[in-house]
């Protein structure tokens, strides 16, 4: 899977897990720009409904270890760049899975 093709799948599958209209991110083969719009997502929905997001997070399938290590870091400015980082390596993880999979590898 070339990168513009990879990107192109986690756009759509952040848009299915955060609910975000796909026309809505910016430059899709981008990664930088698909991570700062993550990380404005991210902040909006832990001050408006943290539940829905700690929900997501588990759909995703992001290690409950990792999460609380975010959770409990004393930085808590970077806390929704670490959940994007988190989120971005897990999708990434699973549709390189995906991909080996459907080419029999697995």
């Amino acid at each position: 899977m070339e990168d513009k093709e990879l990107f192109s799948a986690l756009v759509a599958k952040l848009s299915r897990d955060f609910s975000i209209e796909g026309s809505n991110l910016p430059a899709a083969t981008d990664l930088s720009v698909i991570r700062e719009f993550l990380i404005n997502r991210i902040k909006e929905l832990m001050s408006r409904d943290f539940e829905r997001f700690l929900n997501s997070l588990y759909r995703i399938d992001v290690s409950e270890s990792k999460v609380q290590e975010v959770l409990h870091s004393k930085d808590k400015i970077t806390i929704a760049e670490k959940f994007a980082d988190l989120i971005i390596e897990r999708q990434l993880l699973r549709l390189k899975t995906q991909k080996m999979y459907k080419q029999g590898k697995l």
